[in-house]
């Protein structure tokens, strides 16, 4: 977890004369909110909601050591619905510890989107509203879909696991970079997304074969123990997501699964072919210049430089990427 969590815990009994459990959850469902009060709707705390009844455990964790403890608790408590009140990072950083904790089979998960870039939540169609209250209404109703994680595991576990749902190297990174500068002035989600890549394709149409935002990072791929791909990429980008921010559709067309778009550097014809890519579509020309877009559930990877996963740089290595095991979460009507 980033350092910039503050620690808080309290447990709360709320009632309501409305509410009507159904059959298939508990009674009075227990609840674990595991908040981030420096996200960027959040501004020092959880925003306040109208709840159903419930039996709340509301933590707000300063660090990773913290957080197993706070989902230990959870663990021990019966949760029923864990709610991860933050942004994309946020939600990375309790699920792959989650994921640890509950050994894989975590309960369902809910998401209130309160960070500056919140993309899973867009591809579960939460409404920038989507309160705690609203959430645990959703899970007496069993409102519920599936997503799988994109899983990161380092050979010889070198670190933790980590589970998050866009991972991106080459191009991606530098373009994370330029993101954090888009949000310090003010811009967040869509806009930022849409002004990141905008800046970025530019930065890399200027220059020749030298530049950094052309040149790539080297990346050695592997299935099955033959090696089937060694060469410098321009962009590495994968997901488990069926909706991308701002409309975007790199992997074609929408579908569930790990999607991988790999462009070989220096890009060919970027000019020409980036819109065609970030549209979705789908031509032999695009795969001939180096486009390639592939469907797979695992892949060893072995990377020279970091990669980011939703927002975050890790060191390289050798790794695993595979599709993660299925996690309910709670969707609006």
């Amino acid at each position: 977890m980033r350092q910039d969590f503050n620690h808080h815990g309290g447990v709360a009994i709320i009632r309501a004369k409305d509410f009507a459990p159904q059959e298939s959850t508990r009674a009075v469902p227990r609840v674990g909110v595991v908040a981030n009060p420096r996200s960027h709707r959040n501004s020092g705390g959880s925003r306040p909601t109208e709840l159903p009844e419930a039996i709340v455990f509301k933590r707000e964790p300063a660090s990773r050591n913290e957080l197993v403890s706070v989902l230990t608790q959870f663990v021990n408590e019966g949760v029923d619905l864990i709610v991860i009140d933050g942004g994309d990072g946020t939600v990375r950083d309790v699920l792959s510890v989650a994921h640890m904790v509950y050994r894989g089979h975590l309960p369902r998960v809910a998401v209130i989107p309160s960070g500056k870039t919140n993309a899973l939540a867009l591809d579960l169609g939460l409404p920038a509203h989507w309160s705690l209250g609203d959430a645990i209404r959703a899970h007496v109703e069993n409102r519920i879909a599936d997503r799988e994680p994109v899983h990161v595991h380092w050979n010889n576990n070198a670190l933790p696991d980590q589970l998050g749902f866009i991972f991106g190297l080459g191009v991606f990174s530098r373009a994370t970079l330029l993101a954090q500068r888009v949000h310090r002035k003010g811009m967040f989600n869509n806009i930022a997304v849409a002004l990141t890549v905008a800046m970025a394709l530019l930065k890399s149409l200027v220059g020749g074969p030298r530049n950094s935002w052309r040149r790539g990072d080297m990346a050695r791929v592997s299935r099955n123990g033959v090696e089937i791909f060694a060469e410098r990429v321009y962009l590495m980008l994968a997901s488990t997501l069926r909706n991308m921010p701002v409309g975007l559709r790199p992997f074609g067309r929408i579908r569930d699964g790990l999607k991988f778009l790999t462009i070989k550097a220096p890009p060919r014809a970027l000019f020409r072919n980036v819109l065609p890519v970030l549209k979705g579509q789908e031509s032999p020309q695009l795969e001939a210049d180096g486009y390639i877009r592939r469907d797979v559930d695992k892949v060893y990877l072995s990377l020279d430089r970091g990669f980011i996963l939703d927002g975050e740089q890790f060191p390289g290595g050798n790794l695993i990427v595979s599709r993660g095991r299925p996690i309910q979460f709670v969707v609006p009507a």
